[in-house]
Protein backbone atom coordinates (compact mmCIF):
# COMPACT_ATOMS: atom_id res chain seq x y z
CA UNK A 1 0.00 0.00 0.00
CA UNK A 2 2.62 2.32 0.78
CA UNK A 3 4.75 2.16 -2.46
CA UNK A 4 1.18 2.58 -4.43
CA UNK A 5 0.83 5.49 -2.79
CA UNK A 6 4.30 7.01 -3.60
CA UNK A 7 3.87 5.79 -6.81
CA UNK A 8 0.84 8.02 -7.24
CA UNK A 9 2.32 10.70 -5.87
CA UNK A 10 5.59 11.15 -7.96
CA UNK A 11 4.29 9.01 -10.90
CA UNK A 12 7.46 6.64 -10.61
CA UNK A 13 8.03 2.92 -9.48
CA UNK A 14 10.99 3.06 -6.96
CA UNK A 15 12.80 0.60 -4.80
CA UNK A 16 15.94 0.50 -2.56
CA UNK A 17 18.19 -2.22 -1.11
CA UNK A 18 21.12 -2.04 1.16
CA UNK A 19 24.02 -4.28 1.62
CA UNK A 20 26.50 -4.45 5.04
CA UNK A 21 29.45 -2.85 3.15
CA UNK A 22 26.83 0.40 3.84
CA UNK A 23 25.96 0.50 -0.26
CA UNK A 24 22.62 0.41 -1.32
CA UNK A 25 20.98 0.61 -4.59
CA UNK A 26 18.07 2.01 -6.10
CA UNK A 27 15.82 1.89 -9.31
CA UNK A 28 12.75 3.82 -10.75
CA UNK A 29 10.52 4.10 -13.56
CA UNK A 30 9.49 7.62 -14.77
CA UNK A 31 6.14 6.11 -16.14
CA UNK A 32 4.69 2.51 -16.13
CA UNK A 33 2.40 2.93 -18.75
CA UNK A 34 3.65 4.36 -22.05
CA UNK A 35 2.91 4.70 -26.04
CA UNK A 36 4.49 2.96 -28.18
CA UNK A 37 5.86 5.59 -30.08
CA UNK A 38 6.94 6.92 -26.42
CA UNK A 39 9.76 6.27 -24.47
CA UNK A 40 10.73 5.55 -20.46
CA UNK A 41 13.31 6.39 -18.81
CA UNK A 42 14.77 3.73 -16.12
CA UNK A 43 17.19 4.96 -13.26
CA UNK A 44 19.14 2.89 -10.84
CA UNK A 45 21.24 4.81 -8.12
CA UNK A 46 24.21 3.65 -5.97
CA UNK A 47 24.84 6.05 -2.55
CA UNK A 48 27.10 5.58 0.18
CA UNK A 49 29.00 6.95 2.59
CA UNK A 50 32.18 8.16 1.68
CA UNK A 51 34.06 9.21 -1.19
CA UNK A 52 34.42 8.69 -4.83
CA UNK A 53 37.08 6.25 -4.27
CA UNK A 54 35.06 4.07 -1.27
CA UNK A 55 33.87 1.61 -3.77
CA UNK A 56 35.48 0.48 -7.48
CA UNK A 57 32.62 -1.19 -9.82
CA UNK A 58 34.72 -3.53 -11.82
CA UNK A 59 32.21 -4.91 -14.41
CA UNK A 60 29.95 -2.75 -16.66
CA UNK A 61 26.37 -2.81 -15.73
CA UNK A 62 24.60 -5.12 -18.47
CA UNK A 63 20.82 -4.53 -18.22
CA UNK A 64 18.47 -7.04 -19.73
CA UNK A 65 15.09 -5.91 -21.24
CA UNK A 66 11.99 -7.85 -22.91
CA UNK A 67 9.82 -5.68 -25.55
CA UNK A 68 12.43 -2.74 -24.84
CA UNK A 69 15.63 -1.36 -26.43
CA UNK A 70 18.20 1.18 -25.14
CA UNK A 71 17.65 4.26 -26.96
CA UNK A 72 19.82 6.63 -24.63
CA UNK A 73 22.27 5.90 -21.56
CA UNK A 74 23.98 8.45 -18.97
CA UNK A 75 25.80 8.31 -16.00
CA UNK A 76 26.94 10.89 -13.27
CA UNK A 77 28.43 10.89 -9.53
CA UNK A 78 27.83 13.47 -7.66
CA UNK A 79 29.05 14.03 -3.60
CA UNK A 80 27.10 16.19 -1.02
CA UNK A 81 27.96 16.66 3.01
CA UNK A 82 24.64 16.37 4.75
CA UNK A 83 25.21 17.11 8.34
CA UNK A 84 29.20 17.03 7.57
CA UNK A 85 28.57 13.01 6.42
CA UNK A 86 30.15 13.07 3.01
CA UNK A 87 27.51 11.08 0.64
CA UNK A 88 28.19 9.89 -3.11
CA UNK A 89 25.27 9.42 -5.58
CA UNK A 90 26.02 7.34 -8.46
CA UNK A 91 23.61 7.55 -11.07
CA UNK A 92 22.67 5.21 -14.12
CA UNK A 93 20.07 6.51 -16.52
CA UNK A 94 18.53 4.61 -19.33
CA UNK A 95 16.47 5.75 -22.20
CA UNK A 96 14.07 2.61 -23.22
CA UNK A 97 11.99 2.10 -26.63
CA UNK A 98 9.45 -0.19 -26.91
CA UNK A 99 10.19 -2.71 -29.51
CA UNK A 100 6.09 -4.68 -29.51
CA UNK A 101 3.07 -3.67 -27.64
CA UNK A 102 2.32 -6.02 -24.14
CA UNK A 103 4.06 -6.20 -20.85
CA UNK A 104 8.08 -5.09 -21.48
CA UNK A 105 10.09 -6.40 -18.51
CA UNK A 106 13.32 -5.15 -16.76
CA UNK A 107 15.11 -7.59 -15.50
CA UNK A 108 17.45 -8.06 -12.07
CA UNK A 109 20.89 -6.17 -12.81
CA UNK A 110 23.48 -7.57 -10.87
CA UNK A 111 25.97 -4.75 -9.86
CA UNK A 112 29.44 -5.82 -8.71
CA UNK A 113 32.41 -4.15 -6.90
CA UNK A 114 35.38 -3.98 -4.56
CA UNK A 115 35.39 -1.82 -1.57
CA UNK A 116 38.56 0.56 -0.18
CA UNK A 117 40.99 0.25 0.90
CA UNK A 118 40.12 -3.51 2.28
CA UNK A 119 39.70 -4.90 -1.44
CA UNK A 120 36.04 -6.83 -0.35
CA UNK A 121 34.11 -8.08 -3.23
CA UNK A 122 29.94 -7.31 -3.29
CA UNK A 123 27.27 -7.56 -5.21
CA UNK A 124 23.95 -5.49 -5.19
CA UNK A 125 20.81 -6.80 -7.69
CA UNK A 126 17.76 -4.84 -8.19
CA UNK A 127 14.40 -6.22 -8.99
CA UNK A 128 12.86 -6.45 -11.94
CA UNK A 129 9.73 -3.46 -13.06
CA UNK A 130 7.30 -4.04 -15.81
CA UNK A 131 6.11 -1.32 -18.28
CA UNK A 132 2.66 -1.36 -20.29
CA UNK A 133 3.18 -0.88 -23.36
CA UNK A 134 0.28 0.23 -26.12
CA UNK A 135 -0.23 -0.61 -29.34
CA UNK A 136 1.29 1.15 -32.16
CA UNK A 137 -0.73 3.86 -34.00
CA UNK A 138 -1.87 2.72 -37.27
CA UNK A 139 -0.94 4.18 -40.62
CA UNK A 140 -3.90 5.47 -41.60
CA UNK A 141 -3.96 7.05 -37.86
CA UNK A 142 -0.68 8.69 -38.19
CA UNK A 143 -1.90 9.64 -41.50
CA UNK A 144 -5.19 11.46 -40.09
CA UNK A 145 -2.66 12.50 -37.32
CA UNK A 146 -0.41 14.42 -39.63
CA UNK A 147 -2.72 15.93 -41.46
CA UNK A 148 -4.41 17.32 -38.42
CA UNK A 149 -0.81 19.23 -37.66
CA UNK A 150 -0.24 20.05 -41.07
CA UNK A 151 -3.80 22.13 -40.93
CA UNK A 152 -3.09 23.32 -37.55
CA UNK A 153 0.21 24.63 -38.88
CA UNK A 154 -1.53 26.06 -41.52
CA UNK A 155 -4.10 27.96 -40.09
CA UNK A 156 -1.47 29.52 -37.76
CA UNK A 157 0.53 30.44 -40.73
CA UNK A 158 -2.71 32.12 -42.02
CA UNK A 159 -4.13 33.86 -38.46
CA UNK A 160 -0.61 35.20 -37.43
CA UNK A 161 -0.49 36.65 -40.92
CA UNK A 162 -3.88 38.13 -40.68
CA UNK A 163 -2.87 39.46 -37.23
CA UNK A 164 -0.14 41.00 -38.39
CA UNK A 165 -1.64 42.69 -41.24
CA UNK A 166 -4.64 44.17 -38.98
CA UNK A 167 -1.96 44.73 -36.58
CA UNK A 168 0.31 46.55 -39.46
CA UNK A 169 -2.38 49.01 -40.18
CA UNK A 170 -3.52 49.71 -36.96
CA UNK A 171 -0.28 51.08 -35.91
CA UNK A 172 0.34 52.74 -38.95
CA UNK A 173 -3.46 54.59 -38.40
CA UNK A 174 -2.10 55.54 -35.01
CA UNK A 175 0.99 57.21 -36.35
CA UNK A 176 -0.78 59.13 -39.16
CA UNK A 177 -3.60 60.34 -36.36
CA UNK A 178 -6.74 61.29 -36.98
CA UNK A 179 -7.73 62.19 -40.49
CA UNK A 180 -8.17 65.78 -40.76
CA UNK A 181 -10.29 68.10 -42.47
CA UNK A 182 -9.61 71.26 -44.94
CA UNK A 183 -10.34 73.64 -41.86
CA UNK A 184 -8.52 71.79 -39.19
CA UNK A 185 -5.54 72.30 -41.48
CA UNK A 186 -6.29 75.94 -42.34
CA UNK A 187 -6.48 76.69 -38.57
CA UNK A 188 -3.17 74.87 -37.60
CA UNK A 189 -1.36 76.86 -40.71
CA UNK A 190 -2.87 80.06 -39.44
CA UNK A 191 -1.51 79.11 -35.96
CA UNK A 192 1.92 78.75 -37.48
CA UNK A 193 1.77 81.69 -39.93
CA UNK A 194 0.45 83.85 -36.88
CA UNK A 195 3.70 82.80 -34.70
CA UNK A 196 6.37 83.38 -37.42
CA UNK A 197 4.68 86.70 -38.64
CA UNK A 198 4.70 88.53 -35.05
CA UNK A 199 3.80 92.23 -35.99
CA UNK A 200 4.65 91.84 -39.57
CA UNK A 201 1.63 92.25 -41.06
CA UNK A 202 3.07 91.96 -44.95
CA UNK A 203 4.48 88.57 -44.11
CA UNK A 204 1.43 87.25 -42.28
CA UNK A 205 -0.99 88.29 -45.45
CA UNK A 206 1.16 86.45 -47.62
CA UNK A 207 0.81 83.18 -45.59
CA UNK A 208 -2.36 83.66 -44.99
CA UNK A 209 -3.02 84.02 -48.99
CA UNK A 210 -1.17 80.83 -49.27
CA UNK A 211 -3.23 78.95 -46.67
CA UNK A 212 -6.69 80.58 -47.89
CA UNK A 213 -5.94 78.97 -51.71
CA UNK A 214 -5.16 75.63 -50.42
CA UNK A 215 -8.27 75.72 -48.21
CA UNK A 216 -10.82 76.68 -51.05
CA UNK A 217 -9.30 74.38 -53.45
CA UNK A 218 -9.59 71.38 -51.01
CA UNK A 219 -13.00 72.08 -49.73
CA UNK A 220 -14.67 73.88 -52.31
CA UNK A 221 -12.41 72.79 -55.43
CA UNK A 222 -11.66 76.43 -56.13
CA UNK A 223 -8.99 77.29 -57.85
CA UNK A 224 -7.52 80.78 -57.43
CA UNK A 225 -5.67 82.97 -59.12
CA UNK A 226 -4.34 86.54 -58.20
CA UNK A 227 -5.65 88.33 -60.40
CA UNK A 228 -9.08 86.88 -60.79
CA UNK A 229 -11.19 88.52 -58.11
CA UNK A 230 -14.23 88.93 -59.87
CA UNK A 231 -13.98 85.24 -61.20
CA UNK A 232 -13.54 84.16 -57.94
CA UNK A 233 -16.43 86.63 -56.29
CA UNK A 234 -18.62 84.57 -58.66
CA UNK A 235 -17.19 80.70 -57.63
CA UNK A 236 -17.59 81.56 -54.20
CA UNK A 237 -21.53 82.71 -54.82
CA UNK A 238 -21.72 79.17 -56.29
CA UNK A 239 -20.94 77.27 -53.22
CA UNK A 240 -22.83 76.87 -49.89
CA UNK A 241 -22.02 79.55 -48.16
CA UNK A 242 -23.98 82.77 -47.38
CA UNK A 243 -23.51 85.95 -49.00
CA UNK A 244 -22.30 87.63 -46.07
CA UNK A 245 -19.41 84.74 -45.60
CA UNK A 246 -18.52 85.08 -49.20
CA UNK A 247 -18.13 88.75 -48.98
CA UNK A 248 -16.42 88.66 -45.89
CA UNK A 249 -13.66 85.92 -47.65
CA UNK A 250 -13.69 87.44 -50.59
CA UNK A 251 -12.39 90.71 -48.91
CA UNK A 252 -9.53 89.21 -46.90
CA UNK A 253 -8.43 87.50 -50.18
CA UNK A 254 -8.68 91.15 -52.05
CA UNK A 255 -6.73 92.79 -48.76
CA UNK A 256 -4.09 89.59 -48.33
CA UNK A 257 -2.94 89.83 -52.35
CA UNK A 258 -2.52 93.97 -51.43
CA UNK A 259 -0.75 93.76 -48.45
CA UNK A 260 1.75 91.14 -49.26
CA UNK A 261 3.39 93.45 -52.13
CA UNK A 262 2.87 96.03 -49.82
CA UNK A 263 6.47 98.01 -48.64
CA UNK A 264 4.44 98.75 -45.57
CA UNK A 265 4.54 96.11 -42.57
CA UNK A 266 1.48 97.45 -40.72
CA UNK A 267 0.56 98.98 -37.41
CA UNK A 268 0.85 97.64 -33.93
CA UNK A 269 -1.72 95.44 -33.43
CA UNK A 270 -3.11 94.93 -36.19
CA UNK A 271 -1.77 91.35 -37.52
CA UNK A 272 -2.84 90.38 -34.08
CA UNK A 273 -6.29 91.73 -34.55
CA UNK A 274 -6.90 90.40 -38.17
CA UNK A 275 -4.97 86.59 -36.82
CA UNK A 276 -7.94 86.30 -34.16
CA UNK A 277 -11.12 88.10 -36.94
CA UNK A 278 -10.35 85.34 -39.38
CA UNK A 279 -9.49 81.88 -36.51
CA UNK A 280 -13.07 83.04 -34.92
CA UNK A 281 -14.80 83.00 -38.70
CA UNK A 282 -13.22 79.96 -39.88
CA UNK A 283 -13.79 78.10 -36.52
CA UNK A 284 -17.54 78.82 -36.94
CA UNK A 285 -17.73 77.79 -40.46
Amino acid sequence: MRKFIISLLFIVFFYSFADANGISVSQSLDKTKIAFEDSVIFEITLQWEGGQSAYLFTKPLNPDFNRLKIRGFSSSISVSQPNNKEITTKKYDYVLKPISSGVGTINPVTISYISWPDSLPGELVTEAMTVNIAEPVKKEEKAKISRGWIFVFWAVIVLGGLFFIIKRKMNSRQLKGPVKTPKDKFLESLTKIKEDAGTDLKKFQAGFYKIVKEFLRENYSILLESDDGDNLKKQLENTSLSPDKVEKIYQWIVKANKDKYSPNTGIPGETIRLESEIRDFFEKL
